[in-house]
């Protein structure tokens, strides 16, 4: 199996945008991840987002671009961005969804690297997240 490139960012929701919108953000997100061959987890705690995007590097990268550049997105910073062995590490689908109802996503403000990985899979348990969705 090739390796495949994994980046995970962080962003804040910008002031002027509803959190209403993530709905609308999750829907077209999995239909182009899918298009795309990308797995992803979106953790989302009311106003910061964390997302995993795990695929093919020139993919991953136009989309991470493509979120930077989001205006519902702002303080958008790369926290992590390697090739991994370890396909599907954290997204199982396109897009796998998660809430985080505490200040779990604290910890990662100041991570980067590798400590990002050990961080977000502490943070797993902890998140309400949906089931995997089988038919994507």
């Amino acid at each position: 199996m090739p390796n495949v490139y994994q980046l995970i960012y962080l962003s804040r929701l910008a002031e002027a945008v509803s959190p209403a919108c993530v709905a609308e953000i999750v829907r077209a997100a999995r239909q182009r991840n899918l298009a795309f061959h990308i797995n992803s987890l979106l953790v989302f705690d009311g106003w910061r987002f964390c997302q995993t995007l795990e695929g093919e590097y020139a993919a991953v990268c136009a989309l991470a671009d493509r979120i930077r550049r989001d205006e519902r997105h702002t303080g958008f910073r790369v926290l992590h961005g390697a090739e991994s062995a370890a396909e599907d590490l954290f997204g199982r689908s396109s897009l796998d969804y998660a809430l985080s109802y505490d200040d779990g996503l604290n910890c990662l403000e100041a991570a980067h690297g590798q400590e990002t990985l050990v961080l977000l899979s502490g943070l797993l348990p902890g998140l309400d997240r949906e089931p995997a969705r089988l038919d994507q």
